[in-house]
C-alpha cells in the first residue's frame, strides 16, 4: 500500500446513503498502511451542512488515527465555508496539484468509489 492515499471526493461518497461505505473503506486504507490522506476537491464546489459533518468524520477518523490529512484543490465557496466554520486552522491545505507539481502516479485513488 502507498504511504500517500488520494481520495477525490463527490458529493455522492459525502451522502448520506453513501458514506458509511465510504467511511469503512478509508478505515481499510488507514489498516493497510496508509499514513497521508490527500483530500482532493476538485469536484466539490460547495457543501451542504450533511456533506461538510460528512468531511468532520473524515477528519476525526483520520487524526485518530494518527495519520496525516491533506487538502487539495478546493474551492473559493468551500475554502469561505472553512474559514467561516474554523475548519480552516485543522487542515494542511495545499495548492492545485498541477501548482504543487505532484505526480499522480504517486497517489493511490480510492477503489470502488
Amino acid at each position: 500500500m502507498s504511504v500517500l492515499v488520494k481520495i477525490v471526493l463527490s458529493h455522492e461518497v459525502l451522502e448520506k446513503s453513501q458514506f458509511s461505505k465510504f467511511h469503512k473503506e478509508i478505515e481499510r486504507l488507514i489498516e493497510s498502511g496508509g499514513k497521508i490522506m490527500m483530500l482532493d476537491f476538485s469536484q466539490i464546489n460547495f457543501l451542504k451542512n450533511p456533506e461538510l459533518m460528512a468531511v468532520v468524520a473524515i477528519v476525526k477518523l483520520v487524526r485518530d488515527s494518527e495519520c496525516i490529512l491533506l487538502i487539495s484543490s478546493m474551492s473559493e465557496q468551500v475554502r469561505i465555508l472553512f474559514e467561516l466554520t474554523g475548519l480552516e486552522r485543522i487542515f494542511q491545505c495545499l495548492p492545485l496539484l498541477e501548482e504543487v507539481g505532484l505526480k499522480t502516479e504517486l497517489t493511490v485513488p480510492l477503489g470502488g468509489l
